[in-house]
C-alpha cells in the first residue's frame, strides 16, 4: 500500500480507521505499536478536520475494549488458555507472575501503572483477569491509564505534527 492510498483510505474512512488500529493495538496484536501509531494519529488529526477531543475520547474506549476482550479470555478461560497460547514458555509464565504480584499488591493502581509503561501495557490484560481482577476495578484504573498514555502520545503528534512532517 502506498502512502497515497492510505491517505486516501484515512480521508475517506478517518475515525473508523483510526478506532480499528487502536482497537488491534491494544488487542496486543503484532505490528502495532503504539510508540509509532498514536503519535501518527495525532499527525493525521492534526491535518484532516477530525477533533483531536473526540479522537482522545474514541481511542480511550477502544483501547478498553480491546483490552477487555484479551482480559475476558483470561478471566473466563484461564489457565487452558494461558496454556495453548504460551505452552511452558517460562520466561512469558515468569512474566506474567511478575504482573500478578505486582497488581496484587497495588491493586488498581498498579493496573494503570502498568498501562505506562510499553509492552507491558497491552499485557497486563493478562494476569489481571486471570487473578480475575473485578471488571469495574480493570475497566476503570484500565481507563485511566489508557487514557494518559493515549492523550500523551496522540497529542504530541498532534501538536508537533508540523514539525514532524517537514522532518520527513
Amino acid at each position: 500500500m502506498t502512502a497515497e492510498q492510505f491517505f486516501t483510505l484515512f480521508h475517506q474512512y478517518g475515525l473508523i480507521l483510526i478506532c480499528t488500529v487502536i482497537f488491534c493495538e491494544y488487542m496486543n496484536l503484532p505490528g502495532f505499536p503504539a510508540g509509532i501509531i498514536m503519535p501518527c494519529i495525532g499527525v493525521l488529526i492534526a491535518q484532516s478536520e477530525l477533533s483531536l477531543l473526540v479522537t482522545l475520547a474514541l481511542s480511550v474506549c477502544f483501547g478498553l475494549l480491546g483490552s477487555l476482550v484479551i482480559y475476558g479470555l483470561c478471566y473466563w478461560g484461564g489457565e487452558p488458555i494461558m496454556q495453548r497460547l504460551f505452552g511452558k514458555s517460562k520466561n512469558f509464565r515468569a512474566f506474567v507472575e511478575r504482573c500478578h504480584h505486582y497488581i496484587n499488591a497495588h491493586r488498581g493502581r498498579g493496573l494503570a501503572l502498568c498501562r505506562l509503561i510499553p509492552v507491558l501495557r497491552t499485557i497486563v490484560s493478562i494476569p489481571a483477569g486471570l487473578i480475575r481482577m473485578p471488571v469495574q476495578w480493570f475497566i476503570g484504573w484500565s481507563a485511566l491509564g489508557i487514557a494518559a498514555w493515549n492523550t500523551a502520545l496522540i497529542s504530541f503528534g498532534y501538536f508537533f505534527s508540523e514539525k514532524i512532517l517537514s522532518m520527513l
